[in-house]
């Protein structure tokens, strides 16, 4: 993991801020590439899975890849501009940094495609998911610490992939096969009851507390009216 983290961190490092076509080009190159060997295995695939109600069609993913790659490959630039002799120490330690975790995470963007789609590994997708998810927050953090711009462009980035690894979590529960899916299963069973227990626990409560407060409120008005009654009995009492 260190010689990949070293070998992207010098590719963008040293081509990134004076080509800021490259900085685009690569994601989107890269993301093209890794698409090609599951792309005629997509529509037929992803159309037979069974899939949660927001799962969005197969023909959204295409330009929002497009979207995103153009967003945080000109974000990436933006960054590599920072890691020059002129600037601070700190700020380009940050950079540099930054951008290595953004290489990693190119890394297991281009594997996730093939992973899913071409090999129909759906847990394996899964954990790609989460190191794509997890490194999205960590290059947004660095990002901003850089340059307030590229970290607002990678925003969009971190939103997306949280969202597809939810697809993919989602996905794989209703479709995989194995004693680990089979237990994923039958643990999201028994939070989905407990759920429901908990709801039909705080729904009778709350009737248990309406029919106290309706009680209450009848008792404290019969002694209001009892106690005005009093009053006026005694004030004609006293008039007379």
């Amino acid at each position: 993991m260190d010689s990949y983290y070293q070998a992207s961190q010098s590719l963008i490092n040293t081509n990134l801020a004076r080509y800021p076509v490259l900085a685009v080009g690569l994601p989107l190159v890269g993301g093209f590439l890794s698409a090609v060997p599951a792309h005629r295995h997509v529509q037929g695939y992803y159309d037979s899975l069974r899939k949660p109600e927001w799962a969005p069609p197969s023909s959204v993913f295409a330009p929002a890849w497009t979207a995103l790659y153009l967003s945080v490959g000109y974000a990436s630039h933006l960054v590599a501009l920072r890691t020059g002799p002129n600037t601070l120490p700190l700020t380009r330690s940050l950079a540099q940094t930054g951008l290595g975790i953004y290489g990693i995470n190119m890394l297991l963007n281009f594997a996730w495609s093939p992973l899913m789609f071409w090999k129909k590994k759906i847990g394996a997708a899964l954990v790609t998911a989460g190191g794509l998810t997890a490194s999205s927050i960590a290059i947004s953090y660095y990002f901003f610490k850089v340059d307030k711009m590229a970290g607002y462009l990678t925003l969009p980035y971190v939103a997306w992939l949280g969202y597809a690894t939810a697809l993919n979590y989602d996905v794989w529960i209703k479709n995989a096969q194995g004693p680990a899916a089979d237990h994923a299963r039958k643990i999201g069973r028994d939070v989905n009851d407990a759920a429901k227990h908990a709801k039909n626990e705080l729904k009778d409560a709350a009737e248990h507390a309406k029919r106290d407060a309706k009680d209450t409120a009848r008792h404290v008005n019969k002694n209001a009216r009892q106690a005005a009654n009093e009053a006026t009995d005694k004030i004609d009492h006293e008039l007379r």
